[in-house]
């Protein structure tokens, strides 16, 4: 009867453990799961093709561009970021391109068509005329250090809807931001329209 009764008590036992080891198991993929659904993907973007490559290198290569670097994204029908972890190429996407500039003179001294000139390449020679291209994001970063605890961010941003064979511009900002013992102040201008810029 003794015999009996401790056999029961470890299969209790081993059901016990085995619950506690699967229970924790569960937990951890839970856990892990969830914490990936807010974690950054360092993936998520599509690798940078050939021509993107010898283009952003071409970029880099002028004097007073620091660095390039891009950024897709897929979007609603308003042309707002879906936040999705992952891109996919066969909806709706933007494309964004920053420029890093060294110094004021370079960022003060660009030609008013240079973004332009940027989104007609990008879009006859780079992402080759994809349907799914919604909107090109341009924009020129320029960071002027006022001393060890403060600067100043200068941007120049225009954006570009895609509408069939043709892109019309829809804004143009210029913005500050301002960095000063862990404060940030922000001025942009109102934004203006333009006429729209073939792509064709």
């Amino acid at each position: 009867m003794e015999k009996k009764r401790r056999i029961k008590t470890k299969n209790i036992l081993r059901v016990v453990i085995w619950i506690l080891i699967l229970s924790f198991v569960v937990i951890c993929v839970c856990y892990l799961s969830w914490a990936a659904l807010f974690r950054p993907a360092p993936g998520n973007q599509p690798e940078l093709s050939i021509k993107e490559k010898e283009y952003f290198n071409e970029m880099e290569g002028k004097e007073g561009w620091e660095y390039v670097r891009r950024n897709v994204y897929n979007i609603d029908k308003s042309g707002e970021s879906l936040h999705q972890r992952l891109v996919n190429l066969n909806k709706n996407y933007a494309y964004m391109l920053c420029v890093e500039i060294e110094d004021s003179v370079t960022f003060y001294s660009l030609p008013s068509k240079t973004e332009d000139t940027i989104a007609l390449h990008l879009y006859n020679h780079i992402i080759h005329k994809s349907p799914q291209l919604k909107k090109i994001i341009i924009i020129f970063n320029y960071e002027e250090d006022l001393n060890e605890r403060a600067s100043i961010g200068h941007s120049r941003t225009e954006e570009y809807t895609v509408r069939g064979k043709r892109a019309c511009e829809i804004k143009i900002r210029y913005g500050v931001k301002t960095s000063a013992n862990k404060e940030i102040y922000t001025y942009s201008k109102s934004s203006m329209l333009k006429s729209p810029i073939y792509l064709v």
